[in-house]
């Protein structure tokens, strides 16, 4: 809350902190509706399938478009509800597929660079 004087905030209630995570998960939406699943995922690695990369990517498009979000839970179970069906429960849910998502990504990413160190080493002999 901010007080007018100091320009210091301090801590949020629950509803503005609420209606932030909404506003955040709103934009995740927008995002993934435009496609950046399949900008992150670029080119299959070697040993994966460009065809089922492409796939995951126009669903998680499909899904983002109808307002469904990915949650994960306890047991490492995905499951989607629809944006307005979420509920202050939910949040550990949700920010556990998050996770489990960039987590995912990250490793490709790391795959990515040493595949291409590889390949950089072994062209240059």
């Amino acid at each position: 809350m901010y007080d007018g004087r100091s320009g210091i905030r301090g801590p949020m209630d629950f509803d503005e902190a609420w209606a932030r995570f909404k506003i955040a998960e709103e934009r995740s939406l927008k995002n993934r509706a435009e496609g950046i699943l399949a900008y992150a995922l670029a080119k299959a690695l070697p040993e994966e399938s460009q065809q089922e990369l492409d796939r995951w990517a126009k669903e998680d498009r499909r899904l983002a478009r109808e307002g469904m979000v990915e949650l994960m839970d306890e047991q490492g179970d995905i499951y989607h509800l629809h944006i307005e069906e979420l509920r202050p429960e939910d949040v550990m849910d949700r920010l556990r597929a998050e996770t489990a998502r960039s987590d995912w990504l990250g490793w490709r990413r790391d795959q990515r660079i040493e595949w291409v160190e590889v390949w950089r080493n072994s062209s240059r002999r």
